[in-house]
């Protein structure tokens, strides 16, 4: 078996001894072994490996895949929702109901270790490339245009990471052996200042969509990096106590994706999903960056905001680990068509009609409707083609990064440094006309005008992995997370438990224990302290 850079006698090497940091880097493409033994490793020199452009290429595509497995992650997704008001309990099964009462925080056993393990394993991979490289005969624009995607893709991975354990361990290298893993974590401003050094490449070096053409409109682009660059200047503006210059940052880069034209949003919000218009959804003028899925890719994202139920009008195979959560459903107002994807009613193949009933205040199985699960599906990860039903396999695309999400973004930037102006209303017009008929509210205050971009986040990205963290940068998640719970445990909604934990701004998960356990040098994040101001 080889890996993308040395090769390792698989049937001599134990599972359980790789679930740690510094042997995921190593090893994290053999996640699925079992039954290995102990001993130690064999490396064949890496040099032996990357001679041409096209092992250069084929290595890239093991980059590509190694995020699209860590970005996509259903163990990712499905916490960084359930952690907040917009999704709830869903069904008895997994720790949906700890999770969304904010329990054992600070154990270092509790959260999925694989979002750690998955990210070093992508930082790893996109190191090799930058350190075997150099060595390739071939055009000196091409090795740019790889390094930048690798890079843009390694830079992807440490702001999600940053944004959940804080400033990382950040290897100078890629790994060829376990000698000199003992690595340091990084203060979360360098971790930054790394995250910004990779994107400043990447829009240097990168393509834009329009001149990599619709043959390869999945790979990285300006656009994206220059999208990724202005979140995450607005995020540490937000974070350092709305540091003016960061907004600054944000907004220069988030202005240049805009006045370049290469994206816009699409007239029909539904023609964002597959479940309405299949392969046409995908890479779309309205996508920056999505993670790809096809035939031989299973999107599992679809079992875990499914609704519990197998049946040809569905398409592939649903659990239900996390539901839209009564409260976001019911913001949305009647005549938005971002309702179309709440899924609320489907037929069975015996043409039975199956329908949510929001007076079962989550109960389900046995009940008025014949709803299978505590609340409303989210078809945005939904295929239900017959061919998914068949093989079970969803092949929608995960967007990661929308054109609405740059206007969004741009407008709440705009209104920290100038106010609501006319340039920030537009902005938000454009993403809140698509599916609304009547503007924002003009004349708004400051505060007013940020709590209208919070909610059209909301209604916009619902169930897309993004407003965990747009609630802990503007730190409201403590204060929405408390009247959530507490409202929806007080009214006795089925799935829910007391509130546990109010999360401050400074939230972090802990470091995984086995991670700490294999590189000594690595400090863990101190116990989080609920929020004194929401006493439980």
């Amino acid at each position: 078996m080889r890996s993308l850079f040395f090769h390792i006698d698989a049937s001599k090497i134990r599972c359980q001894s790789i679930k740690t940091t510094v042997l995921a880097i190593l090893v994290s493409m053999f996640a699925g072994c079992t039954d290995l033994t102990e001993t130690p490793y064999t490396f064949i020199d890496p040099g032996s490996y990357y001679k041409t452009e096209e092992q250069l290429n084929t290595a890239l595509t093991g980059v590509y895949a190694g995020f699209r497995s860590f970005a996509s992650n259903w163990a990712l997704i499905y916490q960084l929702e359930i952690m907040t008001e917009h999704y709830s309990p869903g069904h008895t099964k997994q720790n949906s109901k700890a999770l969304n009462a904010w329990q054992n925080v600070n154990q270092s056993t509790t959260y999925n270790f694989q979002i750690w393990d998955s990210g070093y394993d992508v930082i790893n991979r996109a190191n090799v490339i930058l350190g075997r490289g150099e060595g390739i005969d071939m055009a000196e624009q091409t090795r740019a245009q790889i390094y930048a995607q690798v890079r843009f893709i390694r830079a992807y991975t440490m702001f999600t990471m940053l944004r959940i354990y804080g400033g990382l361990a950040i290897p100078e290298s890629y790994t060829s052996g376990l000698d000199g893993l003992e690595i340091p974590r990084k203060t979360a401003d360098e971790t930054y200042d790394y995250i910004i050094q990779d994107l400043e490449y990447c829009i240097a070096n990168l393509p834009t969509r329009s001149q990599w053409g619709s043959g390869a409109y999945y790979k990285a682009s300006k656009g994206a990096a220059q999208a990724l660059l202005g979140d995450v200047y607005l995020t540490r503006g937000c974070m350092n106590n709305n540091n003016t210059s960061d907004f600054q940052q944000a907004k220069k880069y988030l202005g240049e994706v805009i006045d370049s034209h290469e994206y816009e949003l699409l007239p029909d919000y539904k023609d964002l999903w597959y479940w309405y218009v299949e392969e046409a959804a995908k890479n779309t003028k309205e996508s920056l960056f999505e993670c790809q899925f096809g035939t031989n890719a299973n999107n599992e994202l679809h079992l875990y905001f499914g609704v519990m139920d197998t049946q040809k009008s569905l398409g592939s195979k649903q659990y239900h680990r996390a539901s839209v959560s009564h409260q976001a459903y019911f913001s949305y107002l009647p005549e938005d068509t971002r309702l179309s994807c709440m899924l609320t009613e489907y037929l069975t193949d015996a043409g039975e009609k199956r329908y949510w009933v929001p007076e079962n205040h989550g109960f389900y199985g046995g009940v008025t409707g014949g709803w299978l699960t505590s609340g409303p599906g989210n078809v945005k990860f939904y295929d239900r083609t017959e061919a998914a039903y068949t093989s079970g396999c969803a092949k929608a695309n995960f967007i990661l990064i929308r054109y609405s999400d740059v206007l969004l973004n741009y407008a709440e930037v705009e209104n920290y440094l100038n106010g609501p102006t006319s340039d920030a209303y537009e902005k938000l017009n454009e993403v809140h006309q698509r599916s609304l008929p009547t503007p924002v509210t003009s004349g708004l205050s400051k505060e007013d005008f940020d709590k209208a971009v919070y909610q059209e986040r909301s209604w916009e990205l619902l169930g897309e992995g993004q407003l965990y963290f747009d609630e802990l940068r503007t730190n409201r998640l403590g204060k929405n997370v408390y009247e959530h719970v507490r409202k929806y445990f007080d009214l006795g909604y089925y799935l829910y438990d007391k509130l546990q934990f109010v999360p401050q701004q400074s939230f972090l998960w802990k470091i995984p224990q086995t991670s700490l356990d294999s590189n000594p040098a690595l400090e863990q994040n101190p116990d989080n302290i609920s929020d004194p101001n929401y006493p439980i």
